[in-house]
């Protein structure tokens, strides 16, 4: 083969055509690169412009749709007395309350009670059979006699020295033996006839006509209801509060509104190593027999009277996780009618013990200030207020207890 005659790969057909290079103008780049900067101002300006376009539409809106004045009930503060009181929970127990039993065995012969009947010291209450013991009675009295006839013949003779001294005392001891018989014998009839140890009311029976009872066997409980016991204890911080005779307030759910009265009778000397609390017991008068022992009862133990604090009702106060506060009315100018503008500002406040549907305010308010004492559900600090002049809230007229 002729290599000569093998066309060069580099060579060339005689259709293509060599690529023709141009040079890039270095004024249109410039000028494209000037025209996207402007259009991305341009861009940017609307976005701007209709940002603050919008926050300007909003405040206008806004401002002419501000919420309406709030009508609310005001108070202003002042100092006052608030009674003071530890309170605790309590249990009512009898001051005088026995199981009644026989100290003889014996039928019983009578029952001269009802149950729930009251019923005054020595009253009888069963009788039990004591014709045998009636019976030994009479003969004691018979043996008495005549031990103490032959007494007197011994005492006789003695006198005249017919009579030793010895069989002198022996006649004076059979005088007296037959005397202890009779005594002992009386005794066990008075035991078989039942009586009440104290005034006070009977319970069920638990005995009936024919029964045999024995010794100590119950036949009914009897209570005092006059008087009663309220148990309660209190901290051991309260100790330097208390006194004797001190009076307390007793409430109890049966009779609810009804409050009784009661004075401390006894401060245990002893506090408690489980709870650290002292026992204190009281005595209430109960001669409505309305309270009953078993009863629990709230105790409040009167404290003296604390002058000077500042209180505001249950109703102005404001309750947060980040505190409690309470609305304070201030002067915010005139408005162009020439009324006073009156705003509410937010106030976080110290609150102490609460009496009576008001709350001890300790820290965050002062005498003359103007605070809001309904409609806190509607409020916001800065709000516009409306004064109303009425009575904050009226007490219901008190229900009395049958």
């Amino acid at each position: 083969m002729n290599y000569q005659d093998v066309p060069s790969q580099t060579a060339m057909s005689p259709t293509q055509v060599a690529p023709v290079r141009t040079a890039v103008d270095p004024a249109r780049v410039r000028r494209a690169v000037l025209w996207a900067g402007v259009i991305a101002l341009v861009v940017v300006g609307l976005l701007v412009g209709f940002d603050l376009f919008r926050k300007q539409m909003m405040a206008s809106f806004f401002a002419s749709n501000t919420p309406p004045p709030v009508s609310v009930n005001y108070e202003t503060l002042s100092p006052s007395a608030v009674a003071r009181s530890l309170s605790a929970v309590g249990s009512i127990s009898a001051i005088h309350h026995v199981t009644i039993s026989s100290e003889a065995a014996g039928t019983v012969k009578s029952i001269t009670f009802l149950p729930g009947q009251p019923v005054k010291a020595g009253d009888l209450i069963v009788q039990l059979n004591d014709a045998t013991e009636r019976a030994d009675l009479a003969n004691a009295r018979a043996q008495q006699k005549l031990a103490i006839a032959n007494l007197k013949r011994a005492q006789e003779l003695a006198s005249k020295g017919n009579l030793s001294q010895a069989q002198l005392d022996q006649a004076q001891s059979q005088s007296e033996i037959a005397t202890a018989a009779i005594s002992r014998i009386e005794a066990l009839i008075d035991q078989k006839a039942v009586r009440a140890p104290f005034d006070g009311t009977l319970g069920i029976r638990e005995t009936e006509v024919g029964h045999y009872l024995d010794r100590g066997k119950a036949i009914v409980h009897i209570t005092n209801m006059k008087e009663l016991f309220v148990e309660f204890s209190l901290p051991e911080q309260a100790r330097p509060q208390l006194s004797l005779t001190q009076t307390l307030d007793l409430t109890v759910d049966a009779y609810p509104g009804r409050v009784f009265k009661a004075e401390i009778a006894v401060i245990d000397p002893q506090i408690s190593v489980a709870t650290r609390s002292i026992k204190l017991q009281a005595v209430a008068d109960n001669f409505d027999g309305l309270l009953m022992p078993g009863m629990f009862a709230n105790v409040h133990v009167a404290l003296p009277v604390d002058q000077g604090q500042m209180t505001i009702p249950e109703t102005a106060l404001d309750y947060s996780l980040y505190g409690n506060s309470v609305y304070v009315i201030e002067d915010a100018g005139t408005a162009a009618d020439g009324k006073p503008i009156m705003k509410a500002k937010r106030t976080t406040v110290k609150t102490g013990s609460s009496v009576d549907g008001r709350i001890v305010v300790t820290e965050g308010l002062s005498q003359g200030q103007r605070i809001v004492t309904t409609g806190l559900s509607k409020l916001f600090d800065g709000a516009t207020l409306i004064l109303n002049a009425t009575p904050t809230l009226v007490k219901p007229a008190t229900v009395p207890v049958p």
